[in-house]
């Protein structure tokens, strides 16, 4: 029976939410899909082909909930951080998945940026710097994820902080953690000191 490529990326984020993505293979997902690995050969050249039609999968859900591009342009872009963000760590390994993605496969991302960009140009940005804005936050988000999904669980943060042989990071991440600081708290700051440096080199 054909395997198409919808069901073939569905059972692979089946399996990364199994085992993780390091176990993931092209051939284990054929074995998965009950067909032999040149059937997937066929849709996926390799295994980083097969990342960047997950990481379409992962960002489509996030285009519909971006503002339009008439809302006010910072406000556009905290939205639309959250989204991505929210997006990629709904998803076992989620952001390492989308690292490096080829953006003509990945088109979802790709679009995200497309509109990011449009936001920036109209903002008063030229384009080409609208281009690289709009760069500097996609790369913050998918890194930021990535650190964000391999934070400890709340019963390990406290022991991990301990850790810590830097006195005043030790106790500003205990003071962090006292005050019920959350992984989007941390990431709501870390993205408002980002826009703040974009509102402050926006051209006049």
């Amino acid at each position: 029976m054909p395997i198409d490529v919808r069901t073939a990326v569905r059972a692979a984020l089946e399996l990364v939410e199994a085992d993780g993505l390091d176990k993931l293979t092209v051939r284990g997902l054929a074995t998965r899909l009950g067909v032999k690995a040149p059937a997937l050969y066929w849709h996926f050249s390799g295994k980083r082909a097969l990342l960047d039609h997950m990481t379409d999968a992962i960002v489509a859900p996030v285009l519909a909930e971006l503002p339009p591009p008439g809302a006010p342009w910072l406000a556009w872009l905290e939205e639309a951080g959250f989204a991505l963000h929210g997006a990629l760590l709904s998803h076992r390994d989620g952001p390492r998945i989308a690292l490096g993605a080829d953006l003509r496969v990945a088109r979802s991302l790709g679009e995200f940026a497309e509109r990011t960009v449009e936001v920036l140009h109209r903002a008063g940005y030229p384009l080409a710097d609208a281009t690289r804005a709009a760069g500097v936050l996609v790369h913050f988000i998918l890194g930021r994820a990535v650190e964000d999904q391999s934070r400890p669980h709340d019963h390990d943060e406290v022991a991990a902080i301990a850790a810590i042989p830097f006195p005043l990071m030790a106790r500003g991440l205990r003071e962090r953690h006292t005050a019920g600081a959350t992984v989007a708290d941390d990431f709501r700051y870390a993205l408002g000191v980002l826009l703040a440096g974009l509102a402050a080199t926006r051209p006049a």
